[in-house]
């Protein structure tokens, strides 16, 4: 890469669920053609294909330390990078590590959140760190944009000025698959232990993947990292857990699913992007509305699911619904939107 060419790194360490939200910000820059590599995390840098980035790299640095060593690791690891000559480096973190390393790259145009008045302190450090920043609410935005919007903008200004993130499924697809697999007249329920971590009844939980397994052809699939939570789920309901050590493999299942049941999670994420058509169950919180805004599937038609009282026959309803009016033997439920801006 050349100063005399276009390229970004963009910073994303966080969570898998975090990072499939750039999906349309990499594919907008793909189509602007802005090779763009990623400084991502041990749970995302695998996520993305090579039709979306260069490199992903992970950082040899701990998150969160300011501990004199951690330091060092983030500068030198910085000095790596800006021999890389990126042109733009866009921080999507709300990690301090992240804006230090972008500041490392010593890159033109260093673009990245600051919140304002509602940190201060943080605002002015991070304004310190970029060429231009973009403010960002500190808590639920009331005016409700989708997080895939909100790290789109932090891209507009290496855009054209009408660019737009894009819902469509069949676009977005091969930045997270080489290879699309057919549809399979299965459900997959994502096991995993954020049932637990959202607050959500372990016996319902149970209850809802029973009557699943009663009404349809159900495929249960969760991470090898969770494989002793897969275990107990093993035990408690009498099903059969796939455990994925890989990504790859991971992706595909949900992309080949009729539908995807799983609770606010990286799963329906992956699978909003892949247009999976998606039951998503939200634990009951302040804010509800907002935090569905933000983190709803972005691609695939989706139904929301609070997990107040009754909640699994709720989804179950949902679920019906939803295959019903999903085009059964192609992807034809992969189809843009009506409405989605770009095409």
């Amino acid at each position: 890469m050349t100063q005399a060419s276009p390229s970004a790194l963009v910073i994303r360490l966080d969570a898998l669920g975090d990072a499939v939200a750039l999906t349309p910000l990499l594919l907008a820059l793909r189509e602007r053609a802005i090779p763009t590599d990623l400084v991502g995390s041990a749970a995302n840098a695998a996520l993305f294909t090579s039709a979306a980035l260069g490199q992903a790299f992970v950082p040899p640095f701990s998150l969160r330390d300011g501990s004199p060593a951690n330091l060092a690791a983030i500068d030198a690891f910085g000095a790596q990078l800006r021999e890389r000559n990126y042109t733009s480096v866009l921080v999507a973190t709300e990690d301090p590590a992240g804006y230090r390393l972008a500041r490392m790259t010593e890159a033109p145009v260093r673009i990245g959140f600051e919140n304002g008045w509602a940190k201060p302190l943080k605002s002015l450090w991070i304004r310190s760190t970029l060429t231009h920043a973009v403010h960002r609410s500190a808590g639920l935005d009331p005016r409700a944009p989708h997080e895939c919007e909100t790290l789109f903008r932090l891209g507009a200004p290496l855009l054209d000025e009408a660019a737009r993130p894009t819902r469509d499924p069949q676009r977005l697809t091969p930045l997270l698959l080489d290879e699309r697999p057919p549809i399979e007249r299965r459900i997959v329920f994502q096991v995993t232990d954020k049932w637990v971590r959202l607050g959500i009844d372990d016996d319902a939980v149970v209850h809802l993947a029973r009557s699943l397994a009663a009404r349809y052809g159900l495929r249960c699939v969760a991470t090898c990292a969770e494989a002793a939570f897969a275990q107990r789920f093993e035990r408690s309901t009498g099903l059969a857990v796939e455990c994925f050590g890989e990504l790859a493999p991971w992706k595909s299942a949900l992309a080949a699913a009729q539908a995807l049941v799983a609770p606010d999670c990286g799963a329906i994420h992956v699978a909003g992007m892949l247009g999976t058509p998606t039951v998503a169950i939200f634990p009951p919180q302040p804010n509800f509305a907002l935090h569905v805004a933000r983190w709803a599937p972005w691609a695939a038609r989706a139904e929301i699911v609070r997990a107040g009282a009754g909640w699994p026959s709720d989804a179950l309803k949902r679920l019906a619904r939803l295959i019903d009016t999903s085009p059964s033997g192609d992807r034809a439920r992969n189809r843009s939107r009506a409405g989605d801006p770009v095409r």
